[in-house]
């Protein structure tokens, strides 16, 4: 350990001496919604909630008053004591045992202990005219269906202060706030103001120079000045990086599978480019209706340009970078991606919870298994494209992925090469000046080549072969060689597993395969079907690949040469294939044409005019023995800028059929391709056209569906998408939404706090062109947004979750914006965009075998959106503080307080060189007095100058430090360092810096 992270309790009684800690009280009910609504609706909903079938112990625990009342054993909860509460001793399994089938783990139980503790703040209310005497089936309540239900066009209500509200918004909520008997409390300061502005819009702290530039500016101008703030923060390229990283959250991205049930983890290198489009999208302000169908289908949708389409391509990667289940042993493999596809757009995109409808009917919510299965259709209609999959075929199938191209439709005609090659005396004069150790035209029997099975000769095709081989033989051990001839495979490229092996300079039939084996890609490998390549055996298990699709019935010339542990391979003329690929044939003298050499997928077609040397061709002498053919040089493929994970329609769309229980063991009834139907019965008869219209859809049958299925999803009629997405913006900013279940909009999930302001708000932003920008500008230059984080005790307790927005909430930096912070503070970040991904390339398993540790993670000063997500091995320096592990949608990260956090900021070696950098810029700047040491020190880390006690307290713990370390550290000049690195380090520890008002 350092000596700079030897902090005596002096620097840790900073965290007082700056601010003090407020966020226990105003996070209960963010605490009751993330870990305890959740698991009351996963375990105990299906016995105690109103639509159960049979109540147990006439007991509900889906509201307060029903838990404050209790069932046959009385109240369940008695607040502020965990051991008198029932169901903390059912949980327990003390004399009680909830759930009957097996006790939750350890962290759920205490994590009930803690919200009892804290008084049992719970929001849920029953619905009118529910009570514990009187109860209704929810489902059959409208007001748990509101999101089902139309868009209304509320009026904008009357208030009693007309002078306070600056905007409709604040309209709205000082209506229900007087309602409530509340006032909102005063303006915030505009000090405060600009660092909530910058961490809202862009996720940085505001420099000194900032700060007082805006101070001064407010006081001259109000209220222009916030305007012109918000609107240059709006336009900065760091507002895609933190909006971005919002919906990245929601679109649960990870740069690696996770752990795939069987241990292994393998990597994504190409999902980096989807968070790159999800960036440049929120900058480039593209509509979220376009943002919606470009994920969901912007393979199907037309372009203009090569970016475009590309850009198009890397947008459906939403589909494909989800966590799969490994595919060994696992029939259900392709509908359990399925079914990830279903849920990731039904929950980021509708706030529903569909994939439950997976295997019976939803248990409240109005979906229908039908409905599931109709949506499967379109997915099962999909091809996934995820790439290698590490190279591990039991964690998943390999996949090809998009090519990014530089051309929107390359002009390249493919030469006609169906008819067999008429070949001149030229060309048999280069065979002859290359002096080959064999050439066997096989126009008629060969006499140097042993045939084996029936080949047919002429001298129009050469020989034909089918479930035959030729085999020869070296005349001495060489590390070098060439094979040339003339082939036609006329098996479709997917017919078989292997579509054609075409030679093999291995030792006949041995089973471990030593040595050489060039082949034609089929059905097993699906990004090298069609496609040439070389394998080097079962030892070695290596092999390269081409990027041509030979077409089937076409005549092609391939040269296979092999330099010491250099192969290329040049096709019709052009370098198909070329690198490092291990010799593994030894001593052996043999080859064969036409079959591996153990008899492996032998070619259906034609053989030609076979040539074999000794030594390896050079580039000029393989081109130029194709060229002096007369025959048509191959088409160069346009090298791909780059590939991408997505998707893409199969050849054949169909529907679905229901899989009984959700597996395919046993299928029901075919559904027709299709959305959830449940809208149709939310429809007034009295409205609109348009607004029906959207309730059905209409499939193309040629397609997946998905187009369509992004049309109906951004209908600006469809009651749920503009609400989700707005109350998704509502609570990014406020800390807590309209709804407070941002994923989740059915009959189990919140109800709004301000319903009419949600419709408000939903209807504007459709209207205005589903600008996500001006829908931030709108709210965050409202009044309610620009008040204070503090209010009188009398608001507090009158309002402790805030639900009505007398205030605005202090909120914790989450895990991205504290390391940022911690970067800006110590002068290391770097704004720009980090290119790629530390695994550009690296398609492997991480930590595999079992027990293996490998650290994939590369330290950069580049903003932390761009860190290695890797899921299940999350950076470091961000996984202390809730990040998300990506493997669902997560519209709001849980806020917890662990010892952990604490360790990490006293022991984390990237705040220790944080704040040892900070440090080294001060003491290496022309400051004179330690006062001013200690005043830069304070302006980097919270933005202000220290009091006078909190200057003089900071030059008591340095001297003090210094002092304490004069024992172990000789080097006075390393003593100062780490003296002010520990202060600095203090610094960064302090509420003022991980909480902004």
């Amino acid at each position: 350990m350092t000596p700079h992270r030897l902090l005596s309790a002096a620097a840790w009684t900073l965290f007082a001496l700056v601010i003090c800690d407020r966020s226990v009280a105003e996070n209960r009910v963010d605490f009751f919604e993330t870990k305890i609504r959740p698991v009351l609706v996963e375990h105990c909903y299906e016995c105690h909630s109103a639509d159960s079938d049979d109540l147990g112990g006439k007991l509900r625990v889906d509201d307060r008053p029903s838990m404050l009342v209790g069932g046959e054993s009385g109240p369940v909860l008695v607040a502020g004591s965990p051991d008198e509460s029932l169901i903390i001793q059912a949980l327990r399994y003390d004399g009680l045992e909830m759930p009957p089938e097996a006790p939750l783990p350890e962290h759920i139980i205490k994590d009930f202990e803690t919200w009892v503790s804290l008084g049992a703040i719970d929001p849920r209310e029953p619905a009118a005219g529910d009570s514990p005497a009187s109860r209704r089936d929810p489902v059959a309540d409208d007001g748990a269906l509101w999101s089902f239900v139309p868009r209304t066009n509320p009026a904008i209500p009357p208030v009693g202060d007309p002078d306070w509200p600056a905007s409709p918004i604040d309209r709205f909520v000082l209506s229900s706030m007087e309602q409530a008997g509340l006032q909102p409390t005063q303006d915030a300061d505009p000090r405060v103001l600009v660092r909530r502005l910058h961490h809202d819009l862009i996720g940085l702290r505001p420099t000194p120079h900032q700060i007082e530039a805006f101070v001064a500016d407010f006081e001259r101008h109000g209220s222009d000045a916030t305007t012109r703030l918000v609107d240059r923060l709006l336009d900065s390229p760091q507002f895609g990086v933190r909006w971005g990283r919002h919906w990245l959250d929601v679109a649960r991205y990870g740069e690696s599978n996770g752990d795939d049930g069987l241990g292994r983890n393998a990597t994504f290198p190409n999902a980096w480019r989807y968070r790159d489009y999800v960036i440049d999208a929120f900058n480039r302000d593209v509509p979220y209706d376009r943002f919606v169908t470009e994920q969901v289908a912007g393979d199907l949708l037309p372009a203009d340009t090569a970016q475009q389409r590309n850009r198009q391509l890397v947008a459906t990667g939403f589909l494909a970078i989800g966590s799969k289940p490994a595919s060994a042993m696992n029939k259900d493999f392709a509908m359990d991606i399925v079914d990830d596809q279903i849920n990731v757009v039904c929950t980021a995109v509708l706030g529903l919870s569909v994939a439950c409808a997976r295997c019976h009917d939803h248990k409240h919510d109005p979906i229908p298994t039908r409905d599931y299965y109709a949506m499967a259709g379109i997915f099962r209609s999909t091809e996934t494209l995820y790439g290698a999959a590490g190279n591990e075929k039991l964690t998943a199938p390999p996949t090809p992925l998009h090519a990014l191209r530089a051309e929107l439709t390359p002009v390249r005609e493919r030469p006609d090469r169906t008819a067999p090659p008429k070949l001149p005396a030229a060309y048999f004069d280069t065979v002859d000046a290359l002096q080959p150790k064999l050439h066997e035209r096989l126009d008629s029997q060969p006499r140097q080549l042993a045939p084996e099975g029936q080949l047919d000769y002429s001298a129009n095709s050469f020989a034909g072969v089918q479930d035959a081989r030729l085999t020869g033989r070296f005349n001495e051990p060489a590390d070098s060689y060439t094979v040339a001839f003339w082939f036609r495979n006329n098996v479709k490229n997917d017919a078989r597993l292997i579509t054609a092996y075409l030679l093999s300079r291995a030792a006949l039939d041995d089973k471990t395969l030593p040595g050489d084996h060039l082949g034609i890609g089929g059905s097993h490998d699906k990004s090298r079907t069609g496609k040439l390549f070389v394998f080097n055996g079962n030892a070695k298990k290596t092999s390269i690949a081409g990027t041509t699709v030979i077409p089937p019935d076409s005549w092609n010339h391939v040269s296979l040469v092999r330099d010491n542990n250099h192969v290329k391979v040049f096709l019709n003329g052009r370098l198909e294939i070329t690198g490092e690929l291990e010799s593994t044939f030894g001593k052996s003298l043999d080859f064969s044409l036409a079959a591996r050499s153990d008899n492996f997928a032998p070619l259906s077609g034609n053989l030609g005019d076979v040539v074999v040397l000794d030594r390896a061709l050079t580039d000029d002498q393989a081109a130029r023995l194709h060229e002096s053919s007369g025959q048509p040089v191959g088409v160069r493929p346009a090298v791909p800028l780059g590939f991408a994970m997505g998707v893409r329609d199969k050849d054949k769309p169909a529907d679905c059929k229901i899989h009984i229980n959700g597996t395919g063991s046993k299928l029901g009834p075919v559904v027709a391709r299709g959305a959830l139907s449940a809208y149709r019965e939310f429809v007034p008869d009295d409205v609109s056209n348009s607004a029906s219209d959207f309730a059905s859809i209409e499939m193309d049958p040629a397609q997946s569906g998905r187009l369509q299925l992004a049309q109906w999803l951004t209908h600006p009629d469809h009651p749920q998408t503009a609400r989700v997405m707005v109350n998704r913006i509502w609570m990014y900013l406020f800390g807590r939404g309209i709804v407070t279940t941002p994923d989740d909009f059915g009959v189990y999930g919140a109800r709004p706090s301000h319903p009419e302001l949600l419709d408000h708000l939903a209807n504007r932003f459709v209207q205005e062109g589903w600008s996500i920008k001006r829908m931030i500008r709108a709210i965050v230059l409202s009044r309610t947004y620009q008040i204070s984080s503090h209010a009188h005790a009398e608001m507090l307790e009158k309002d402790p979750g805030n639900i009505w927005l007398s205030r605005h909430v202090r909120k914790r930096l989450d895990a991205e914006s504290l390391r940022d912070a911690m970067l800006q503070a110590s002068g290391q970040i770097d704004y720009a965009p980090a290119k790629g991904s530390a695994i550009v390339g690296v398609d492997m398993l991480i930590n595999w075998p079992p027990g293996a540790s490998t650290d994939l993670h590369r330290p950069s000063r580049h903003r932390s959106v761009y860190l290695c997500m890797l899921r299940h091995a999350p950076p470091k320096e961000l996984a202390a503080f809730d990040l998300p592990d990506g493997v669902s949608v997560r519209g709001r990260r849980d806020v917890t307080t662990l010892p952990t956090q604490s360790l990490f900021l006293i022991n984390s070696q990237f705040v220790v060189q944080q704040s040892r950098e900070l440090a080294r810029c001060v003491l290496d700047k022309d400051l004179h007095r330690d006062g001013d040491r200690v005043n830069a020190i304070f302006a980097a880390v919270l933005g202000r100058d220290p009091g006078p006690n909190e200057r003089e307290q900071s030059l008591a713990y340095v001297r003090a430090t210094e002092t304490t370390l004069a024992a172990g550290v000789e080097d006075q000049q390393q003593r100062r360092l780490h003296a002010w690195a520990s202060l600095a380090q203090a610094l960064m520890t302090t509420n003022e810096f991980r909480y902004v008002d």
